[in-house]
């Protein structure tokens, strides 16, 4: 049996607890689960990929590219196993696999497993706020094994040519989310960083000309997708759209009032004091990328995870080159002391957790109702989405005709894609549709002019909307003689034109 456990073991166990009970609405928040869902779906069945928007009204048929393809029919395929149960489990399961991979580096290194825990949680904490049911947690996961693999590289533990398996786990990446742009580079500030010791003199991996060529292998991975440069060209549309920091709370600049800002202010405050540490050694060019990912985490609130991964994993390999260890081995061995001998990977430890996850899988499956593991557990947030509104909007959507028009606010594009599929929408949040300037127009007429909203009627030819609970659109509206309340819930309220047909409800 103590085969079987290890501290691994429990640390697995214990995030996937946290993830799944903590996540069970939580991981649900985000309106891009609805629709990546719905496009899998739309390219599993028809066997063809997507070129239009199907979804919305004011862009309907207009060129789109969805750059997440891959990581969406992976959705639609476990939603078809067990639904929301299933996506909550495999998103949970795969964050849990990957903190406990780097609680594992840690160990490794002789730490104990108070402080080695303390170092998860933090991680942890500092990335759970952008933890979504969505294909960038892939993103989360291929940086911190390009940026292990560097790691490992450069410390020298393991041989260039291993390296060239990130040649195809830059293919799946590239067709599952675009960042695969942060793991290039990443890649190449290792390689400028080398380039730039090597003149100095000081020690680097070689040779410098392998790993030059397999930076360009990386970089054309790119390109191997269903939709060619158009796929590339979209990600870098995105990061352009100056206005997506203003509208999106995900793309907003660190605010240190949050929490989420403070908890990367504290990690990154330990990351840099652990360096400091190293001095006057010259750091290994590794350990100073996450400085990079941290001020990327200020510019752009959603590197967050990526700043927390990178850092820990750069932690794992700094912390036995620095003083404040040396001062710990010295005074409490029971919390740090250098290893005797490596500490190898506990395969057979996993048979716990893979059990565990095979039995949840098969309720899920089998549409077995139970606690955690099987169905009924995940569940849709009904302060967040508008649950009580939909008798009224599927009734309305089975009364009209295909395509019929609706508006809606920004957030709940990809709840009526996902509840009333025969609609289509005023917007949702895939950006690279509606692009920057239709964006910042729409985002101006919310905030400041919702009477516009009888120009889009009249334009668009929709009746009903569906804005969200106090905003100023819901006091326009309220307010306005052309139209009539049909419901309210805590997140959102539907609204009638009171020329609509009087049977619609």
């Amino acid at each position: 049996m103590r085969s079987l456990w290890r501290a691994e073991t429990g640390f697995f166990l214990v995030l996937t607890a946290i993830l799944i009970v903590g996540g069970r609405s939580r991981l649900f928040r985000d309106p891009g689960t609805f629709w990546h869902i719905v496009t899998g779906q739309r390219i599993l069945q028809a066997r063809e990929f997507l070129h239009a928007d199907p979804y919305s009204c004011t862009f309907f048929g207009q060129r789109w590219v969805p750059y997440e393809w891959l990581g969406e029919c992976v959705m639609a395929g476990l939603y078809a196993v067990g639904g929301f149960d299933t996506l909550l489990w495999a998103s949970a399961v795969i964050l849990a696999a990957l903190y406990t991979w780097i609680a594992h580096r840690l160990l490794a290194v002789g730490l104990h497993g108070l402080m080695v825990t303390g170092v998860i949680l933090l991680t942890l904490a500092t990335s759970t706020s952008h933890f979504h049911v969505r294909p960038h947690i892939v993103s989360i996961i291929f940086l911190a094994l390009t940026f292990a693999w560097l790691n490992d590289y450069e410390a020298r533990r393991i041989d260039w040519r291993r390296l060239w398996w990130l040649v195809p786990l830059f293919v799946v990446w590239t067709n599952i989310h675009g960042g695969v742009l942060g793991g290039l580079g990443t890649m190449l500030l290792v390689l400028g960083g080398w380039v730039v010791y090597r003149l100095l003199g000081c020690e680097t991996p070689g040779p410098l000309w392998g790993f030059s060529v397999l930076t360009i292998a990386c970089g054309l991975t790119v390109f191997i997708n269903p939709y060619g440069a158009d796929l590339p060209r979209t990600w870098i549309e995105i990061m352009r759209m100056d206005y997506l920091p203003r509208m999106i709370v995900e793309h907003a600049p660190l605010d240190p009032r949050r929490l989420d800002g403070l908890l990367v202010l504290g990690w990154g405050g330990v990351y840099l004091a652990t360096l400091a540490g190293t001095w006057p050694r010259w750091p290994r060019i590794t350990w100073l990328v996450p400085l990079v990912w941290l001020v990327l985490a200020c510019e752009r609130i959603r590197h967050a995870p990526l700043f927390a991964v990178t850092a820990a994993l750069a932690w794992a390999d700094l912390w036995p080159h620095t003083r404040w260890a040396a001062w710990l081995a010295r005074h409490r061995p029971d919390l740090y002391q250098v290893p005797s001998q490596p500490r190898s990977f506990p395969r057979r430890a996993l048979m716990m957790p893979v059990c565990l996850v095979a039995l949840a899988v098969i309720l899920q499956a089998a549409g077995i109702g139970w606690p955690i593991l099987g169905r009924g557990w995940a569940r849709l947030d009904p302060s967040r989405w508008p649950l009580e509104l939909l008798p009224e909007l599927r009734a309305y959507a089975a009364a009209r005709p295909l395509g019929t028009p609706i508006f809606n606010d920004y957030n709940h594009g990809g709840f009526l894609i996902w509840f009333t599929p025969s609609l289509r929408v005023f917007v949702d949040d895939r950006c690279e549709v509606y692009g920057n300037d239709w964006l910042r127009e729409f985002d101006d007429a919310m905030k400041h002019h919702p009477e516009r909203i009888e120009a889009w009627a009249r334009q668009w030819g929709f009746d009903h909307a569906l804005v969200e609970a106090g905003s100023p659109m819901d006091d326009y509206l309220r307010s306005a003689a052309a139209w009539v309340e049909v419901r309210r819930s805590e997140p959102a309220v539907l609204f009638r034109r009171r020329e609509a047909q009087e049977s619609v409800p």
